[in-house]
């Protein structure tokens, strides 16, 4: 029975071994990702900081164009109520040209409306004509060709 004994106690340890073991591989393992991960943390927490200055060196370039802006805007400000006093009398001499041209333009308009109209209508005449003249011309050759069969094909080919 001592056998037996050994025999279990060595079995009870090999089991507590193996045991032991697979506890350490996974604590091992745990840590490695514990350790990444806070590598990976340190990763962002640089990129983030990078994200940061690059955001916070923009805000300040913008800062100093917003002031160039003001400034420049203050002396377009200036410069435009100088322009517009002296504007006031070339309005309204452009408002008075204008006026002219587009009662000039106005009339040309209207004098092509008519004429537009009279071409339409001579073109109308004109069609009408020619359908009348098309129409004479098909009875004269219906009449030669009545008339004169042996004739026809000398004096009008079939197209």
């Amino acid at each position: 029975m001592a056998a037996e004994e050994v025999l279990q106690t060595v079995d009870h340890y090999k089991t507590e071994i193996e045991r032991l073991t697979k506890e350490l591989t996974e604590t091992t393992h745990e840590k490695i990702q514990a350790a990444e991960y806070g590598l990976v943390v340190l990763e962002e927490k640089l990129t983030l900081k990078q994200q940061y200055d690059e955001l916070e060196a923009e805000y300040d370039s913008l800062r100093q164009e917003l002031e160039q802006l003001k400034e420049a805007f203050g002396q377009s400000f200036s410069i435009h109520r100088k322009v517009a006093e002296d504007g006031e009398t070339r309005e309204e001499t452009l408002l008075q040209e204008s006026a002219s041209k587009e009662a000039y333009y106005l009339g040309k308009i209207l004098e092509m409306q008519n004429e537009l109209k009279q071409s339409r209508a001579v073109v109308a005449n004109v069609q009408a004509e020619n359908e009348r003249l098309t129409a004479v011309v098909q009875d004269l050759k219906e009449l030669v060709g009545s008339e004169f069969p042996d004739q026809r094909s000398n004096l009008c080919p079939r197209q």
